[in-house]
């Protein structure tokens, strides 16, 4: 389960440096302590990475998500 890779890693600011995302579940535990505003493409992020986890949703898809939050929230590196 936790072993689900994404397509490629993802680079993304943490507490005054980079922290790379290689797994959808690396990806829930960042969101869980994520240090930006929960907002809109935060919270589609989370559902598709717990999706991509159920097995209901692509690790590819859950990415795009996770990506799409980080660079909203100036988190992408």
């Amino acid at each position: 389960m936790s072993e689900i890779r994404f397509p490629s890693p993802v680079r993304v600011f943490s507490q005054n440096r980079s922290l790379i995302v290689s797994t959808v579940w690396e990806a829930v535990e960042y969101l869980k302590r994520w240090p930006k505003k929960r907002e809109r493409d935060y919270r589609i992020a989370r559902q598709h990475c717990l999706d991509a986890l159920d097995g209901l949703r692509s690790p590819r898809a859950a990415q795009a998500s996770f990506i799409a939050a980080a660079k909203t929230a100036g988190l992408l590196l």
